[in-house]
């Protein structure tokens, strides 16, 4: 049992650790004027899932905002929760203009994550935040499109098994285009540093 917990520890952090390097390489400088962020054309796109109250949502709804997406599950024993109680930090560092992102949690597991429960789990973290769910087909096209990975582990647990998956944070701008991932636990400071220079330059 430990070594299976360990095991799907090990394998959050190697997903975190596999993405582009010059997703997370445009980091400014204090004092210097911040490089514009790269657009990825072969990545991200819309897509449409069932929300907390079992109505589709897309993501094109949030044009004119920075999305922020994030792929999980409710029964994620730490690595979900600390990501998304990094969020709300972030969100608090943004201030007024958190207003103008909106964070969507991506259950990885929707045979255990209904609706119901996405809704009182997602906005324990904050209350803007959105939890979503969907057809195990259609959950799994969008984070094919968005290039986060995971799968299955059978424990012998109550819970029966766990979700290893990739840790990051994918960041969409205001009209819908993939700019770049990150992982919470070290580049929160630069993802709040792009929403901000998304938000402020429009772009």
């Amino acid at each position: 049992m430990k070594f299976n917990i360990l095991l799907l520890l090990l394998l959050a952090v190697f997903f975190g650790s596999v993405s582009n390097a010059q997703e997370a390489g445009t980091a400014g400088v204090s004092g210097v004027e911040k490089e514009p962020l790269r657009i990825y054309e072969n990545r991200g796109g819309d897509f449409e899932l069932i929300g907390p109250d079992g109505k589709e949502i897309s993501s094109a709804s949030f044009r004119g905002k920075v999305i922020l997406i994030y792929f999980g599950y409710t029964y994620c024993p730490d690595v979900c929760p600390m990501s998304l109680s990094h969020l709300k930090v972030g969100m608090l560092e943004l201030a007024e203009q958190a207003k103008e992102v909106q964070v969507l949690f991506v259950s990885i597991d929707p045979e255990r994550d209904t609706p119901e429960k996405l809704k009182d789990y997602v906005p324990y973290f904050h209350p803007d935040f959105i939890g979503l769910t969907g057809s195990v087909n259609d959950v799994a096209e969008v984070a094919r499109q968005y290039g986060a990975r995971y799968f299955k582990e059978y424990v012998e647990s109550v819970e029966g098994y766990f979700m290893a998956h990739t840790d990051a944070v994918f960041l969409v701008d205001q009209e819908g285009r993939y700019r770049g991932r990150y992982k919470t636990e070290w580049d929160m400071e630069k993802l709040v540093s792009d929403i901000q220079w998304l938000l402020n330059s429009g772009s």
